[in-house]
């Protein structure tokens, strides 16, 4: 059946009127920007000098369509990364805290607690320190006996290389147990410190706790 002239003719025309809507939308694009030394660029792509550079990109009749940022500098990356090593470090410490937390309420129950252990550790700190001091008294009494032994040979001319000797060991052996001394000092001073803040943060997490609970359940 032959096909009416008009009627082809309309086809055509519909046919082709997406197209010319959708180009009339979008147009002709034109691309900006400013080189490193200040000199601008025009096309329908971006200069390559333009490679580190904001570019615009703008209709034809002049109206800016988007805006492409220009890529971060050495620097900009650099600062970036410390930012983001800062921000996980702090979310690592966080982590690490609540953990220390948790752990903290799940160990003691009161206060008192807190108090026992520590007095427990550094009572037993405490007896150590005690026996290296029962140590030390013979020690230094061998050691004034040895002197005045080394101080009779001398005046009698028959110095004892042996004498000698026995005073350098015990002199050694007593240096060594007052560097054990020294440090089993230095342990109950780091205790008593560890368990002061220990006893702190339990109280602060304690006092969080209480103000979370409902007004009924504060009621002794």
């Amino acid at each position: 059946m032959p096909r009416n002239p008009l009627f082809s003719l309309l086809l055509t025309l519909a046919l082709c009127l997406p197209v010319a809507g959708m180009s009339a939308v979008t147009g002709p694009t034109i691309k900006k920007c400013k080189d490193a030394t200040g000199r601008w660029h025009y096309g329908d792509t971006a200069a390559e000098e333009c490679a580190k550079s904001k570019i615009t990109v703008m209709t034809d009749e002049g109206t800016t369509k988007k805006v492409i940022a220009a890529p971060p500098t050495a620097q900009e990356l650099k600062e970036r990364e410390a930012r983001k090593e800062i921000e996980e470090a702090e979310h690592q410490k966080a982590a690490d805290r609540e953990k220390k937390d948790a752990l903290l309420l799940a160990t003691y129950g009161v206060e008192d607690d807190i108090t026992y252990i520590r007095d427990r550790k550094i009572a037993l700190i405490e007896s150590s320190i005690k026996a290296s001091e029962e140590t030390l008294k013979s020690l230094r009494a061998a050691l004034t006996r040895m002197e005045a032994q080394a101080a009779d040979e001398e005046k009698s001319g028959k110095a004892d290389p042996s004498t000698a000797r026995n005073i350098e060991q015990t002199r050694k052996q007593i240096a060594r147990h007052e560097s054990v001394v020294a440090d089993k000092r230095g342990e109950q001073e780091a205790l008593r410190k560890q368990y002061a803040a220990e006893l702190e943060r339990y109280r602060e997490l304690k006092k969080g706790q209480a103000s979370k609970l409902p007004a009924a359940a504060k009621k002794p």
